[in-house]
């Protein structure tokens, strides 16, 4: 079940839990993200998404999301001929329209629970305009077509996740699979928008992290975001989620590209240039008096 909030006209930001336990360590910092952003931050709104909740399946590689991509640019060119820009976007887009234009709050049944997402305003919520907003789609029927306007309205994305053999759990690689259909999207190309991830892990693996940041960088930077920090909590935050010592920052150069420091040779305690300076994008209780919080 997802959770939202909103308190006035800020900031938008989504947190996505990739673990697919209900109650681990991931669970209980992103809860204390999520409330120290409410705290701190309290003319924002945030949204939490854990994936456990959530019924995503894979990508399938079936490329419909390129022919809808493909058509739609197709449409967009016969309709500016015409003049008619804005009915290219009503072919099955007026759901999508409705949540990332600042229409308000929309209900979605999800399983047994319900939640409201209060969607951003502006140019279609993708970083690139109403023409990338228009084209994002994907045909398998799940919750990621709920998590999609979550997405496209969000001005800040937290990852949490833990770490499996090096990588993501898969209940994390579906979700980060199905932003496929934005890499047929202006979003990839334009500006991004910031983005930061929290790993944890009981610790052990001589391996470390390396590909679980990759991956989450690159399939970001499809969505229009850039990877900016990674905040490293393997081994500090204990089972019953307490955390245990500060997470040690890395950050990157937020071009998603590619390059600049990784988690081996990040500059711990500096933070990203132009990032956030609310709860989520740094540690738990950062910029609030008490310090981290048990979940």
């Amino acid at each position: 079940m997802m959770e939202t909030t909103r308190e006035g006209a800020g900031v938008n930001r989504l947190i996505i839990v990739g673990s697919p336990r209900v109650d681990g360590r991931s669970a209980a910092l992103a809860e204390q993200l999520f409330e120290a952003c409410i705290e701190d931050c309290p003319q924002d709104e945030v949204a939490l998404a854990p994936v456990v909740t959530l019924a995503i399946g894979g990508c399938r590689g079936c490329d419909a999301c390129r022919q809808e991509a493909d058509a739609s640019a197709g449409s967009h060119g016969r309709a500016a001929g015409a003049g008619a820009g804005e009915a290219r976007c009503e072919d099955g887009a007026a759901g999508q329209r409705e949540a990332a234009t600042g229409a308000g709050r929309r209900e979605a049944a999800m399983g047994a629970g319900r939640w409201e997402a209060a969607a951003g305003a502006g140019d279609g919520g993708t970083g690139a305009g109403e023409d990338a907003a228009c084209v994002r789609r994907c045909v398998l029927d799940d919750d990621m077509q709920e998590l999609y306007p979550l997405i496209d309205a969000a001005d800040e994305l937290v990852v949490v996740s833990p770490v499996y053999f090096a990588g993501p759990p898969a209940q994390m690689k579906a979700v980060l699979d199905r932003l496929q259909p934005y890499f047929w999207t202006r979003a990839r190309t334009g500006a991004k928008r910031p983005a930061v991830l929290h790993v944890v892990g009981e610790g052990g693996d001589p391996h470390g992290f390396e590909p679980l940041v990759g991956t989450v960088r690159s399939a970001l930077s499809c969505a229009g975001f850039a990877l900016e920090a990674v905040y490293d909590w393997v081994g500090k935050i204990g089972e019953d989620g307490e955390i245990l010592a500060e997470a040690d920052l890395h950050t990157l150069d937020g071009s998603g590209d590619g390059s600049g420091d990784g988690p081996e040779g990040g500059a711990p305690g500096e933070g990203p240039e132009g990032g956030a300076t609310c709860g989520p994008s740094g540690a738990p209780g950062d910029g609030a008096e008490g310090g981290a919080r048990r979940g």
